[in-house]
């Protein structure tokens, strides 16, 4: 930019000005070429523009409608702007519109504007509140706006150059950010571009602020008071770096202390930076959401689950979307035993560790975390264990004590009949079950025995989320029902919640199940088309009689061909004649034949207790 001739033209312009006299604009009686009325656009009445030392050719841009010619002429004209206790008859400023007064615009630099208020005597940082309006002229005829505006303009003084955030992305209800409000070696990196102060300014430093986003009763956002915020922090290096690392943990503890007490519930924000140099405050161009959840892992430990004792090897359990706060689990409990609720995997004193146990203070189902008891299992069976960290309430559920509890299926295999079918547990939340359907017949997976999920300790179902094609715990509406697209016959129904962040579901044929491998004699080896056929007897037990080879392999087929369900060995490959091993359908090894041949093996696949057996 050439500072030497804008510095020049500026000289012209205050000479102008100085040299003004008063000028009839409040005659807008109309002789001879005529004008229609026009009216001021922007900036906007009652606006504030402090001038930026730091960007001095920015440029400010005041408009306003056209006037038009009654005739034929057409007009130019002029912005002109006096003292807000003044009059606009008497401007303070004039200056010639864009394109030698063609254009209903002015357009003009920082630096011109303000060397235009110094001329006028205007002190260097000062603040003069304006009325300002444009004159249309076309010779005979002078026309002045149908309206007067006020802006507020503040001198040189400090400034800085804008700029913008970079960093965290953008998050919503949808898809927010999820955080653990305990860690202080997790954090959320602020970032933004640099922005420079004016040549010989203060350094500048950088603050980030948040504020709630809040809605009316119709929905609509309300502004936000940024001189208010909700909290702020400062950047690294006291606020001179152009990031900020804050801890997960400082995060949340902020949010408690505005009130935002429960965890789980999201906290919808908006962020944005404000840079300081001196005395002037800039803020970062654009304002960014974010949505906030601080994910509570919670865990069941103790005797009386599979892990026992042993916190590395404790159950992680599924957070409730419907309820925050909540979180569940279908285990097999065992009687005479023990356990308590933790949020990690590490005990106290562990920083940020809690656990929590039944309040001896109070009835049995209710939790803390001081001075808390076991909580005791008398009988064993599946339960559904549900921990309210929302209310400090935990219930213990089995569907034979309660007719909620382990996992079901209701659809129209049954008559969508209550209570749901049972499925059989297999393990930590993981149920199966082996059903006649006929063609597109609809179910869900249900819980309980009625339709009533009006609280987190009643009936729970899920569906899948047709955006999403996944397995969800289902509000009641909005979500699809799991579909049989095969032939009629004898299905295999899947319920796997051992991701508990991704709830997952199988549904496949259960028609035939096969023997494939290389351990059967006269078998064509790992060809599933002519591989063997087991006979089903009920239950989910299927058997076969037949010749195995020594110390080869086989596994187990649900169809004539690969990409059929199958099972695979998660025994650690034993070959124990009589012993039921254990199997999988997540993928493993080979189950081992015998270490004697035989002709009169009988092999036994119990899908239901997922186990095999070799006698």
């Amino acid at each position: 930019m050439n500072i030497k001739k804008i510095t020049l033209a500026i000289v012209a312009l205050i000479i102008a000005f100085t040299a003004c006299k008063k000028t009839n604009l409040a005659d807008n009686n109309i002789n001879g070429e005529a004008l229609n009325n026009f009216n001021l656009q922007l900036p906007s009445n009652f606006t504030e523009l402090p001038l930026n030392a730091a960007t001095p050719s920015q440029l400010l841009n005041f408009s306003w409608t056209i006037a038009k010619p009654g005739v034929s002429i057409i007009p130019t004209y002029k912005w002109v702007a006096a003292l807000k206790n003044g009059s606009i008859d008497e401007p303070l400023l004039e200056i010639v519109s864009n394109n030698n007064g063609k254009d209903p615009k002015l357009s003009i630099s920082f630096l011109q504007l303000d060397a235009a208020l110094g001329g006028k005597g205007v002190a260097p940082g000062a603040v003069v509140d304006l009325i300002w309006s444009a004159v249309a002229e076309n010779g005979s005829v002078k026309l002045k706006s149908a309206d007067v505006f006020s802006v507020k303009i503040t001198r040189f003084a400090e400034g800085a150059t804008p700029f913008v955030l970079l960093a965290p992305a953008y998050s919503t209800l949808s898809a927010p950010l999820t955080i653990n409000p305990n860690s202080t070696s997790e954090n959320i990196t602020f970032r933004w571009t640099k922005s420079k102060p004016k040549t010989g300014g203060a350094v500048v430093t950088y603050k980030i602020i948040l504020a709630e986003r809040k809605f009316n009763a119709a929905g609509e956002e309300l502004p936000i008071n940024w001189s208010i915020p909700l909290f702020s922090f400062v950047s690294n290096l006291s606020g001179i770096d152009t990031f900020a690392n804050i801890s997960y943990k400082r995060i949340s503890d902020s949010l408690t202390a505005k009130g935002f007490s429960s965890l789980p519930t999201p906290v919808n924000l908006k962020w944005t930076v404000v840079a300081t140099s001196g005395t002037w405050n800039q803020f970062s161009d654009y304002i960014n959401e974010m949505v906030i959840v601080r994910e509570v892992k919670v865990y069941m430990v103790g005797s009386a689950t599979p892990g026992s004792w042993d916190i590395a090897q404790s159950t992680r359990m599924i957070e409730d979307p419907r309820f925050p706060g909540t979180y569940f689990s279908y285990i097999l409990l065992t009687g005479g035993n023990e356990f308590k609720f933790v949020n990690g995997q590490n005990w106290p004193p562990f920083a940020g560790a809690i656990d929590w146990g039944q309040d001896p203070a109070m009835p049995a189902g209710n939790i803390t975390d001081v001075g808390e008891s076991n909580i005791p299992i008398t009988v064993t069976g599946v339960y559904r264990v549900t921990f309210d960290l929302s209310n400090k309430k935990f219930y213990l559920q089995t569907a034979v004590a309660n007719g909620i509890g382990g996992m079901g299926m209701i659809g129209g295999f049954q008559g969508w009949s209550q209570p749901a079918t049972k499925m059989n547990y297999v393990g930590v939340n993981k149920f199966i079950l082996l059903a006649n359907m006929n063609t597109n017949d609809e179910f869900k997976f249900h819980d309980g025995n009625d339709w009533n999920n009006s609280a987190n300790n009643l009936n729970r179902w899920f569906a899948i989320n047709p955006a999403t094609s996944k397995m969800v715990v289902d509000p009641g509406s909005g979500n699809d029902n799991f579909k049989w697209a095969g032939a009629n016959g004898r299905v295999r129904s899947i319920w796997n919640g051992s991701d508990v962040l991704n709830l997952n579901y199988d549904i496949s044929s259960a028609a035939e199940m096969r023997i494939v491998g290389d351990g059967m004699t006269g078998v064509p080896a790992w060809n599933p088309a002519l591989s063997p056929q087991m006979t089903y007897v009920g239950n989910g037990v299927w058997t076969k009689t037949l010749a195995l080879d020594a110390n080869k392999e086989i596994k187990f087929l649900a169809g004539n061909d690969w990409g059929a369900f199958d099972y695979e060995d998660n025994s650690g490959g034993s070959q124990t004649l009589g012993v039921p091993r254990k199997i999988q359908w997540e993928g493993g090894s080979n189950f081992k034949t015998p270490t004697v041949a035989g002709t009169n093996y009988t092999v036994t696949l119990d899908e239901n207790n997922q186990t095999v057996t070799i006698n």
